[in-house]
């Protein structure tokens, strides 16, 4: 990896000192945006449809023919839980979720109408998980096997959305996983129509699954495979090919050192999930999880404990957000230990201070269609309390929210995170299910050094260089105790970049720092600064932080604005930011410093 250019620190920030009389190492390196934001090739397009084609055929239709599996080998306990808000539904008879639903012995299992997420938990039968939450009465069990009925009666052959790879691999693992739900025993037709179910469905993911492109819907459709081969009987010669392909799938989704390539840690989280499940499924058999399944396991954990905030969460970037529950099943706990660096993040903490900095260009779109324009934005919390927090994410560990558009687009916007937005733009352009369009952030170079008087960190952008001419440089120092935050902002002109020539007209800038829940800021009177008060919580006494900023190129003001913040359960709080504006004179460079200092 290339170095980062050497800056000259302006006099905020003094040059730091070489540690214990040595030379301070830096750890230098670039990253980029190797794929852009293209989605699949039209030659991967075309070849998904024939796929489809073929699976609809009759030729197909008698690649899934078989013998009939008699019984399971075993039934795994699920390790994770459904919702039970949505399990009431369930038990009085709708199926809702995600503020859609239908009566379940009437409804229209493919609605046209119904939300996408619907129909894929209704076609991966996900309700069987949600409805083990509650205790069911006779008529209340029958209503749910009545209803696996209908789907098989419905949806017996292929049918381009119900036998989806993805839904068809959550589906075999729902119906093992649940079966004393879905095939009390009473009914032994439908007992073996679901069986022979779940022998079709693997005959298909036998074909499909290796077909499809990386991704965790392809995860889904592959550890669907892996369930049926160790759940019904004669499956091990499907089981070395499905680990085979799990080992492959595995790492089409994470570096070697456990960094999603999603850069999710929400994404992280569900392989993890997908991995406790198929730990489930071996320990049903008497069995060691897999070499893919536990070492995914453990470098899961290492990776969402070294991005955790103060609060044992990491925060919520591109696209979601993991729970406290999620990370509890997982055994995920706070570490010391730098989050990996293909990660593209960076931490800087010290004391009981922990800041999280998103220090890599968004992930390519056909790896994560949900990305943020999130780079060199911060998370940073004292103690198990934020302080500097991004907008919040669009989806947890149930799924979308149900947000509106609006504010989906909202909270994946550069000014949905504490960072700097020029000419009111985001850094990257954002995918929202049209054309896909290059532009915004394809390069970060980033400096860390750790010295005597604190950690630095330097990154460098080329989010703007394209529309404005402009790279953003940031740079963070954090002493030794964590009492002392300080930063700086530069924006600093790309000479030969057209955007440059052309610009006539001052740029509006602003850098924006987004208060956490319950953070309280009264500006001082010289308008330069600003109080944060952070009330007590439990045994933790109070707390309060001044925050200064200095614009060293031209005019500017410090306003305190209102904000929003979804947190990591998905309810939102109304929020103060702090919200630094000025203008950048055309071709010319600007910077901004800026500290937090806890009082």
């Amino acid at each position: 990896m290339a170095s980062a250019e050497k800056q000259v620190p302006p006099p905020d920030i003094a040059e730091p000192e070489p540690a214990d009389g040595a030379e301070a190492e830096a750890d230098a390196f670039r990253l980029t945006r190797n794929l852009g934001d293209r989605g699949p090739s039209l030659s991967e397009r075309l070849s998904d449809r024939l796929d489809r084609l073929s699976f609809a055929s009759p030729f197909h239709r008698m690649r899934l023919k078989g013998r009939f599996p008699l019984k399971l080998i075993a039934v795994p306990e699920d390790p994770v839980p459904g919702d039970p808000a949505i399990a009431q539904r369930l038990k009085g008879g709708r199926l809702f979720r995600g503020g859609y639903g239908q009566g379940m012995l009437e409804a229209r299992l493919d609605h046209p109408e119904a939300p996408e997420s619907w129909r894929q938990w209704v076609h991966g039968w996900g309700w069987l998980r949600d409805l083990s939450m509650v205790e069911l009465s006779a008529p209340e069990a029958a209503r749910a096997e009545a209803l696996a009925r209908r789907w098989l009666a419905r949806f017996h052959d292929y049918d381009e959305e119900a036998w989806a790879p993805e839904a068809t691999g959550t589906r075999i693992q729902m119906a093992i996983l649940h079966a004393p739900l879905v095939m009390p025993g009473k009914d032994h037709v439908h007992r073996s129509a679901v069986l022979n179910g779940i022998a079709r469905w693997s005959r298909h993911l036998d074909r499909a699954a290796p077909r499809m492109q990386p991704g965790l819907p392809k995860l889904a459709a592959v550890s669907g495979l892996v369930a049926a081969a160790l759940m019904l009987p004669g499956g091990d010669e499907r089981l070395s090919r499905s680990l085979a392909l799990l080992d492959e799938v595995l790492a089409a989704l994470l570096n070697a050192d456990g960094a999603p390539l999603a850069r999710s840690p929400l994404d992280l989280a569900r392989i993890a999930d997908q991995m406790l499940v198929l730990a489930a499924f071996h320990a049903a058999r008497m069995q060691k999880p897999s070499d893919p399944v536990a070492r995914t396991l453990e470098l899961a954990r290492t990776t969402l404990g070294a991005l955790a905030l103060g609060d044992g969460i990491p925060a919520a970037w591109h696209g979601g957000q993991p729970d406290a529950a999620q990370l509890q099943r997982l055994g995920v706990a706070v570490l010391d230990a730098p989050p990996p660096r293909s990660s593209g993040f960076q931490r800087l903490s010290a004391g009981g201070v922990r800041l999280i900095v998103d220090a890599g260009p968004p992930p390519p779109a056909r790896l994560n269609p949900a990305t943020h324009a999130s780079t060199l934005a911060f998370t940073f919390s004292d103690g198990g309390r934020p302080l500097v927090v991004s907008c919040g994410a669009e989806q947890g560990s149930q799924g979308p929210r149900g947000f509106p558009p609006e504010l989906v687009m909202g909270l994946r916007s550069t000014a949905g995170h504490s960072t700097l937005v020029l000419a009111d733009t985001n850094s990257s352009r954002l995918h929202d299910g049209g054309p896909r369009r290059l532009g915004g952030v394809e390069e970060v170079l980033v400096e860390a050094r750790l010295t005597r008087d604190g950690q630095w960190l330097e990154g460098r952008h080329d989010g703007y260089r394209r529309r404005h001419g402009y790279d953003h440089l940031r740079r963070l120092w954090l002493n030794p105790d964590g009492t002392d935050l300080r930063g700086e902002d530069h924006l600093l002109p790309v000479k030969g970049t057209l955007a440059l020539v052309r610009q006539r007209e001052a740029l509006p800038l602003a850098i924006r720092f987004h208060l956490g829940p319950g953070a309280t800021a009264t500006p001082t009177q010289d308008g330069r600064g600003a109080l944060i008060r952070i009330p007590g919580q439990g045994r933790d006494p109070a707390i309060a932080w001044a925050f200064r900023a200095s614009f060293n190129h031209a005019p500017g003001l410090l306003a305190i604005e209102p904000s929003l913040f979804v947190d990591s359960e998905g309810a939102t709080h109304e929020i103060q930011q702090l919200l630094l504006t000025t203008l950048v004179e055309p071709g010319k460079p600007a910077d901004v410093s800026w500290s937090f200092k806890k009082q």
